[in-house]
């Protein structure tokens, strides 16, 4: 439909400046040609960006499905990995299905494989976008990546090594009796451990949200010090949904770094 309304609109702007008939039809064949030429052009340059896309995927799916299959016979010890840090917290942890802890032995080794190719995957993405951009563009963006690994990084190992095993210390030791008593599925566990380092990530992208909105001029410079009380009670708030336990200790252990990336993401956009 779009290219027919193209071959269209040419042939009444050509009908419009011709004066035969016969010229007429000559222009329109003309213009038609044209349009098809211009849309088997563009179709043509899709396919290769595709092609050129699924290039640059295959290196991290296979490092994905490599790391993947070695990881298999070395499961135990990747898990005991996973499970390192709450080691003086969680003495056993146990399964309600049977199949339950045959797959969580999978799953970190698909979680370990993903953190293994997920750099060459953005790498590769990035190899692929970076031509499209303008030098300027493409400077930003090298920053706005690179800040977003290494905050993203530094948020999840904070999360799972840190904040997770005081407030799980606090909700076992605190809230069990002689006739309540900790038992954690392994399953269960994993599960929200990834999800609660996933979640301290996203919040530790902070100061690329606060210069982002800065540089797309949804805030001012000049207004983003009338922000900081919002931004401290937002931050408690955000920390006490995040974290596990109803402890003041670990929502203080999430809030201070919130607040002082929030100040960190202001003096950049200040800067620059």
């Amino acid at each position: 439909m779009a290219q027919e309304r193209k071959i269209e609109d040419v042939m009444e702007k050509d009908e419009g400046k011709s004066a035969g008939g016969e010229g007429e039809r000559k222009d329109g064949k003309n213009a038609e040609q044209e349009v098809s030429e211009e849309v088997e052009i563009t179709g043509q340059t899709i396919i290769e960006h595709l092609e050129e896309l699924r290039a640059k995927l295959i290196p991290p799916i296979l490092i994905f499905i490599i790391v993947t299959l070695i990881g298999i016979p070395f499961s135990k010890f990747i898990l005991g990995m996973f499970l390192y840090p709450f080691r003086d917290i969680v003495s056993n942890f146990i399964f309600i299905k049977p199949f339950e802890s045959f797959w969580i032995h999978i799953k970190v080794v698909i979680y370990f494989a993903v953190l293994i190719s997920a750099p060459i995957f953005l790498w590769q993405i990035w190899r692929f976008v970076s031509p499209a951009l303008y030098p300027n563009e493409r400077k930003l963006a090298r920053i706005v990546v690179i800040g977003v690994l290494i905050l993203f990084t530094g948020g999840a190992i904070f999360g799972y090594f840190v904040v997770l095993p005081v407030s799980l210390n606090f909700l076992i030791r605190n809230f069990s009796t002689d006739k309540i008593q900790a038992y954690l599925s392994i399953a269960e566990f994993i599960s929200f451990a990834i999800k609660f380092a996933v979640g301290f990530g996203i919040a530790f992208q902070t100061p690329i949200v606060v210069i982002v909105l800065v540089k797309l001029g949804v805030i001012e410079k000049k207004s983003l010090s009338k922000f900081r009380p919002y931004v401290i009670v937002l931050a408690f708030v955000g920390a006490a949904i995040i974290t596990p336990g109803p402890d003041a200790l670990s929502q203080i252990i999430l809030a201070i770094p919130l607040i002082v990336l929030w100040e960190l993401g202001v003096l950049i956009s200040k800067l620059i």
